[in-house]
């Protein structure tokens, strides 16, 4: 299945300018890992769209304030690296021409001790399409909750 999201991801990446919407929005996806993978916030912080909304995993609340996305990422960018996240799952809803939501499950892996530490979440982008290009206009990520 990771090989399976893996291909997905780097054919994603080389898709020609025919592409349709959720190819085009996913694209957008895929250069949020490679920023993240990176542990590069202003690379990150730059995907999202002027007037997004932000709901990171350990946050307490929403923001559209960019410096409070921006200092969601650099608190966590130089510890515990290494730092990746896989994408394990996840289903797309075009809504539009121009908006594309995706929800699915993740895996956010730290390194600690020398050992890599994953930690499985869930998350939701709403990426939209502007004259500026795709963005991210609503991120949501949360802990995935144990099996039961």
């Amino acid at each position: 299945m990771r090989n399976a999201i893996a291909f997905l991801l780097l054919t994603m990446t080389t898709l020609s300018a025919t592409a349709g919407p959720k190819e085009e929005a996913f694209s957008v996806i895929v250069q949020f890992k490679k920023a993240y993978d990176a542990s590069d916030p202003p690379a990150i912080v730059k995907l999202f769209a002027p007037d997004a909304v932000f709901l990171g995993t350990l946050m307490q609340g929403p923001t559209r304030d960019h410096q409070a996305i921006l200092k969601y990422f650099q608190a966590s960018a130089s510890a515990n690296l290494p730092k990746k996240v896989e994408i394990e799952t996840y289903e797309s809803l075009q809504l539009s021409d121009t908006a594309v939501l995706f929800s699915g499950q993740n895996v956010f892996f730290q390194t600690r001790h020398g050992k890599s530490v994953p930690t499985p979440a869930r998350f939701t982008f709403l990426i939209a399409k502007s004259p500026q290009g795709w963005a991210i206009g609503h991120f949501h990520s949360s802990r995935r909750p144990e099996p039961q």
